[in-house]
């Protein structure tokens, strides 16, 4: 228990951190709401796998039980006709719809939406001249499995409800259908209609706009002879568009599903649901259904009792085990929905959540140190309202909190460099008690050898446990550490923030690599600064461990975010300031001590 203890518990934090980072940036974990075991139902529940690799109208009905949704057997007799057909023209143009800064292209053929841009978020930040961001996934064109799509438990009238064209009618309403609905006046809407002649009905309704942005309401109506048809579905997905580039691997996305419920959240991605389909019954209080990625959704929110269905879409290029290519899928069979497609603004979801009585701020992927991430971020963002510059308040944050723990980190330091000190001086009578056991193999040899060094500490007056107290601070500081990583990675305030000069995206990598060197010097620096002078062969090679350190976190930090790279920056910097002062400090302490001995 000496310096050499000291240097391992330092390692040992040091190393931990670094797997803990090394292994949320190759997994990156998913945030979840804890909820009940039984929030989902089990393998029993699940259908055959066959199911995911079938377009949702190709899929047959589920089996009977009590997960089925299949329509009682009155609702499968053929429904006299009634001679009304209600069909548009075949081929018709798509609808294009710009509201509240959305570009929306709707087409009467099913009644389903191409695209849904978000015209304020270009796909590529560093690039703007590539177009916006759009919700809409390659692989939903690809096989033509629009986001609204309408799909139901019978095949033939799955392909009836997405393939006949509709008649389109998109006007201003009246203002007593926006009070029935509690609409704000200026809200849009688009009515899809369709009627075969032979008794089947349907009407789609998107109600865009209106005095919430990114708000939409969705309504939806099957009938057969005036009855409702059973097991109609809306279909979320298969995913939304990923960013058109990817160039650190801490942005990296993950395909998921997030399903709230009333007593918490649970998501499910392409791990979850290769075994099959699942079903989320209504008694389970689904509460919203998203599919989403690291910094867009979009959500249903049902405005009455629905139940769950999610599965996988391959694309049309995705091999049985090729995982890559597979996208999570949802059907909300309610019909009546809230429906939001925006940005995963933590204001705008919080206020969001007020008005609708839902939870989905529970999309931001806050981390295992949620409770300290988001009140971080909020008194970042109270600096940026200050500042006026995302890169400057990481500063005036990570400032922040090493001043409010200066007593911790100065304690450690301190206590830290005394231990160093005084076993400096004990090292000679160290070596000679090992020299006199340095032949001896057995146990018993060893164990007189440790407690001949420990009593040696005792008639010293030296407390060899004074490392590992000084090294309790550096583990308080871990929630915040990690708290600050974990937002700086999901905050979209950031996505295309520019800082200085050649930093334009702080959610992006630094192109020119000048911050993270920077980075690695500075760490190199700290760790000079804390290693004290031995001829002991053994702390020698401790030490060059502990300077492999900065080497290993430098190549890491290459491709990880500037944001985080700003703030790791910054906090080495200020601990470096802080060590000169303690070394100082220290030094003009012995000189005075040496003086009075004099």
């Amino acid at each position: 228990m000496d310096r050499q203890t000291s240097l391992r518990t330092v390692l040992a934090i040091a190393l931990t951190l670094a797997v803990v980072v090394i292994w949320t940036w190759l997994f990156p974990p998913p945030t979840r709401t804890p909820a009940p075991a039984d929030a989902v139902p089990a393998a029993a529940e699940q259908v055959a796998d066959e199911a995911t690799q079938t377009a949702p109208g190709d899929r047959p009905a589920p089996a009977g039980g009590e997960t089925a949704l299949a329509p009682p057997e009155e609702a499968a007799e053929p429904a006299p006709p009634t001679g009304e057909v209600i069909a548009g023209e075949e081929g018709q143009a798509p609808l294009t719809l710009t509201v509240d800064g959305q570009e929306i292209t709707l087409t009467a053929r099913g009644g389903r939406v191409l695209s849904w841009k978000l015209l304020d978020y270009p796909r590529d930040p560093s690039h703007p001249d590539e177009g916006p961001v759009d919700l809409v996934s390659p692989e939903a064109r690809a096989l033509e499995r629009y986001p609204l799509t309408l799909v139901a438990d019978d095949p033939e009238l799955t392909t009836a409800l997405n393939e006949s064209w509709y008649v389109v009618d998109e006007n201003s309403p009246a203002d007593d259908e926006l009070a029935e609905r509690g609409l704000a006046p200026g809200t849009r809407r688009v009515r899809f209609r369709y009627a075969d002649g032979r008794g089947l009905e349907v009407t789609k309704t998107l109600w865009l706009g209106g005095d919430e942005r990114y708000l939409h309401l969705a309504e939806w109506e099957v009938l057969r002879a005036g009855r409702p048809v059973p097991g109609v579905r809306l279909a979320l997905g298969p995913g939304i568009e990923r960013p058109a580039t990817n160039k650190s691997r801490y942005m990296a996305e993950h395909e998921r599903i997030v399903v709230g419920l009333v007593d918490g959240q649970q998501e499910f991605g392409v791990k979850q649901l290769r075994d099959g389909e699942v079903l989320v019954p209504e008694g389970r209080g689904v509460r919203f259904v998203a599919v989403d990625d690291r910094y867009f959704a979009i959500a249903l929110v049902p405005r009455e009792p629905a139940d769950v269905r999610l599965h996988l879409a391959a694309s049309v290029a995705a091999g049985d085990d090729d995982e890559s290519l597979r996208r999570v899928a949802a059907e909300v069979g309610a019909r009546r929905a809230v429906l939001f497609t925006g940005p995963k603004e933590e204001a705008l979801l919080r206020q969001i959540d007020e008005r609708l009585g839902t939870s989905l701020s529970g999309l931001i992927e806050w981390g295992f140190f949620g409770w300290v991430a988001r009140p971080l971020f909020l008194l970042m963002k109270w600096l940026y309202g200050l500042i006026g510059n995302w890169g400057l308040a990481i500063i005036a944050i990570t400032v922040l909190i090493r001043a409010l723990f200066i007593p911790l980190t100065h304690k450690s330091m301190v206590s830290m460099r005394r231990t160093q000190e005084q076993t400096a001086k004990l090292q000679p009578k160290i070596r000679k008690i090992r020299e006199k056991y340095r032949d001896k193999r057995d146990m018993a040899s060893r164990q007189k050898m440790n407690e001949e060094i420990m009593a040696l500490y005792k008639r010293e007056g030296i407390n060899p446990m004074a490392s590992l107290s000084g090294c309790l601070p550096l583990l308080i500081q871990l929630p915040v550490l990690w708290a600050m990583f974990s937002l700086l990675r999901v905050v979209i305030e950031l996505r295309g923030a520019p800082f200085v000069l050649w930093i334009r995206d702080l959610s992006a990598p630094d192109p020119t690599f000048v911050t993270p060197i920077l980075m690695g010097v500075t760490m190199f620096a700290q760790q000079l600064m804390t290693m004290a002078r031995t001829d002991d062969p053994q702390q020698k090679s401790q030490q060059r461990m502990m300077l492999f350190m900065p080497l290993m976190f430098t190549w890491f930090f290459l491709w990880a975010p500037s944001g985080l790279v700003i703030y790791w920056l910054t906090n080495n910097v200020l601990g470096i300031a802080q060590q000169l002062f303690v070394n100082r400090h220290a030094a003009a302490a012995a000189s005075t001590q040496a003086a009075r001995s004099s």
